[in-house]
């Protein structure tokens, strides 16, 4: 296969600063880019450590996800820890980390960003 990864998935957002400090300060994300476009808009993506893997921040109305539909989707290794950790910091679960309707080994959970996007996590048992 040709394709290495994901460059990037684009968030709908209201706020640019509030966005940045939520996904880097609660999330764990570094700012891979913020490079002014215009007076009232930068180029702002998020880069989960270690990876190449990007969000970029996109004006709401350029966007359209429904409160009930991830407009991202992050794995990690401990679910119930991440989702401890998260909801220390303040964040809003619309799901409490769970089994998938499918898996016995998988689980995952949703909650809002800061900016009320609803963002699904989901682990799963290392291969092997």
């Amino acid at each position: 296969m040709a394709f290495t990864g994901i460059f990037l998935q684009p968030i709908p957002i209201d706020d640019q600063d509030r966005a940045l400090a939520f996904y880097r300060d609660v999330i764990g994300m570094e700012v891979a880019v913020d490079a002014e476009l215009d007076d009232d808009w930068r180029m702002v993506m998020m880069r989960l450590p270690g990876t190449r893997t990007k969000v970029q921040f996109a004006r709401r109305h350029e966007l359209s996800f429904s409160e009930e539909v991830p407009c991202l989707y992050l794995e990690c290794e401990d679910l119930d820890a991440e989702a401890e950790r998260l909801s220390a910091a303040g964040v809003r679960f619309v799901t409490a980390p769970t089994e998938l309707p499918w898996s016995d080994t998988e689980r995952f959970a949703m909650f809002r960003d800061s900016e009320g996007n609803t963002v699904l996590m989901h682990a799963a048992p290392r291969e092997g």
